[in-house]
């Protein structure tokens, strides 16, 4: 797991935050997940912590960037079936999404990139970037967030693992329960994996009808075909492809201003 106090902002004080932004750190990644079912065999808590993941790595490999506190708790209304999911309404999502914008543009962050890992958490978070870069005073808006292009890289990167198992959809089965296995094996009951619903699944479908119409175990894919080495790869691949959007994205506004 990549961990560095240089790039969390919830492990840093503030007069670290300072010398950060005078330094050149611009920049603030807020990453989004959730606190949903992940079938029987890993916690309420995996879109963040994969998140959390994802947000160091990004933060990492982007010298202008400091990587935000991660939004544990999203838009998980197709997961209510299962006990002990939390969800929040689009609205209430869009408004905590512009809080912490506009806290971040208080203290003078010139980009906040919002990046979304868990599905249902893109659309609000389209949403509310084009209502709240309207409103902000200094800070520009970098959105990333394909869901398309995350699943194929992660499916991509499996395969490239020398796995050859596929999966049609993401949720719990073995691309996700892999990218568990390389943050910490100690979060995966191995003794729990399960095959849950193997067809495809199309968003519409899935955030109108609900998970549970589809798999009774919270599951899409085999989570018995996960590797640790294929998660490995897989954050490797998206966090690199991530923070290169960020990257693109930032480059082309600065260009725009000069």
């Amino acid at each position: 797991m990549v961990s560095d106090k240089k790039f969390k902002m919830e492990e840093m004080s503030w007069k670290e935050i300072e010398e950060a932004k005078e330094e050149g750190k611009d920049t603030v990644v807020l990453m989004m997940g959730s606190f949903e079912q992940h079938g029987p065999h890993m916690p309420m808590k995996t879109d963040t912590y994969i998140s959390d993941e994802l947000g160091v790595r990004i933060a990492e490999r982007l010298d202008f960037a400091l990587m935000g506190p991660t939004l544990s708790v999203g838009v998980s209304g197709h997961h209510m079936d299962f006990p002990g999911t939390v969800s929040l309404s689009s609205d209430v999502f869009m408004k905590l999404i512009e809080e912490h914008c506009k806290s971040f543009d208080e203290h003078g962050f010139e980009f906040i990139a919002l990046v979304p890992f868990h599905g249902g958490n893109f659309a609000p978070a389209k949403t509310a970037a084009a209502e709240i870069a309207e409103e902000m005073k200094k800070s520009k808006i970098l959105l990333v967030a394909d869901l398309e292009r995350n699943t194929k890289i992660m499916m991509e990167s499996f395969k490239e693992a020398g796995m050859e198992y596929e999966e049609k959809a993401v949720h719990s089965g073995a691309t996700e329960t892999s990218v568990m296995l390389a943050i910490d094996e100690d979060l995966v009951d191995e003794d729990r994996l399960e095959k849950g619903y193997e067809g495809k699944v199309d968003n519409s479908s899935l955030f109108t009808e609900g998970l549970k119409h589809f798999t009774d175990n919270g599951i899409l894919g085999d989570a018995r075909k996960a590797s640790k080495e294929a998660g490995e790869l897989i954050l490797k691949n998206l966090s690199k492809d991530l923070a290169e959007q960020i990257d693109e994205k930032r480059s082309s506004l600065l260009m725009k201003s000069d």
